[in-house]
């Protein structure tokens, strides 16, 4: 800024997300347009007086309106390997580094330094206003993408999406639990994963998940023990994952195959022919035009622990889940089932 070329103005990003233009925030604080324009290009550092004005009328602290760059970076638990490129979040007053895969074309949110610390690309205030959520329902892209929802989005398998929440590396894991026999086996899984962790669980989505093939089957693939016929190519997800865990309760191994890193990776291996059959969800199987065996019905939750329930980051994720601009997007795409969008329950047993 003029005065003080070190220090950084978060004045536009949280009038923008507010919702104000210049001129309304201008006359809110008692000041003109010009002002405002002035304190967000830079050109004037406000006074005290009008720092705390902005503060009050935007609901947040001075703090948050500037920040000064931190020289030697921030210290933080690192996630994954693969390159420099990190998302960041702060969990329970630690920051978190999760690498982004060498492939992976997303922006990041700083670059690993070395020695555990990483050069943020944003202001700090900024990124610790962000919610971690891991899963592997593609839906969560479309909260990454929504800026009320405050959401980065980390692609994960269910076993790694908990093990994360159970470490404290992400604030909310997406989970699907295949159990025909129970109507909680998500509550089931989380009481066993998490040792009777207090938790919230929020419901998502229902789904169906299934078999995978070419156009028209051409293999005639139509169970889970066809995936053991020998030569067959299968597009295999992590030890971790709800498809993974239905393959082997139902054949004993997962049959030899190409790695898929998620729901939609097993549709383009399908699509590619690099596999001949995969299991995964009816959404990416109908979006790449495939055939698809159902297996089973599912819910997909996202948890949190329930001392985070008030968190305004979580009411956020909340309340954005039970809007009306998600619910009308996320209805247009086939193979969801959104009814119950929102539904709470604990695995403590208490109300939620």
């Amino acid at each position: 800024m003029a005065d003080d070329p070190t220090l950084t103005c978060h004045l536009r990003d949280l009038r923008e997300r507010a919702g104000l233009s210049q001129q309304a925030l201008g006359e809110r604080v008692g000041v003109s347009r010009q002002a405002i324009n002035a304190v967000e290009g830079g050109r004037q550092v406000p006074s005290t007086v009008l720092s705390l004005r902005l503060a009050q009328v935007l609901g947040v602290s001075v703090e948050a309106l500037f920040s000064l760059p931190v020289a030697s970076g921030l210290s933080v638990r690192t996630v994954g390997v693969g390159s420099e490129r990190v998302l960041l979040g702060r969990v329970r007053g630690s920051w978190v580094a999760h690498v982004l895969g060498a492939d992976e074309v997303r922006p990041a949110d700083g670059l690993l330094l070395g020695g555990a610390r990483v050069e943020p690309l944003h202001a700090v205030d900024r990124l610790a206003d962000r919610l971690l959520v891991a899963g592997c329902a593609p839906l969560l892209a479309l909260l990454g993408h929504r800026p009320s929802a405050g959401v980065t989005w980390l692609s994960a398998s269910t076993g790694r999406a908990l093990d994360w929440l159970d470490m404290g590396l992400v604030h909310v894991a997406g989970l699907h639990a295949w159990d025909p026999a129970s109507q909680a086996a998500n509550l089931d899984l989380l009481r066993a994963r998490l040792r009777g962790r207090p938790l919230v669980v929020v419901h998502l989505t229902r789904w169906r998940q299934g078999i995978l093939t070419a156009p028209g089957n051409p293999l005639g693939i139509r169970s889970l023990a066809d995936l053991a016929r020998p030569g067959l190519r299968f597009a295999r997800r992590g030890p971790g994952a709800g498809a993974s865990r239905v393959v082997q309760a139902a054949i004993g191994e997962l049959p030899e195959g190409p790695l898929a890193r998620g729901h939609a990776d097993v549709a383009r291996l399908v699509q590619v022919n690099a596999a001949d059959a995969g299991v995964a969800i009816e959404a990416v199987a109908l979006a790449a035009g495939l055939s698809f065996t159902p297996l089973s019905e599912e819910r997909f939750d996202l948890a949190f622990p329930a001392d985070l329930a008030d968190d305004p980051r979580v009411a956020r994720l909340v309340e954005t889940l039970t809007g009306r601009g998600f619910r009308a997007e996320a209805s247009r795409i086939a193979g969801y089932d959104l009814g119950l969008v929102g539904q709470t329950a604990r695995t403590d047993g208490e109300a939620a």
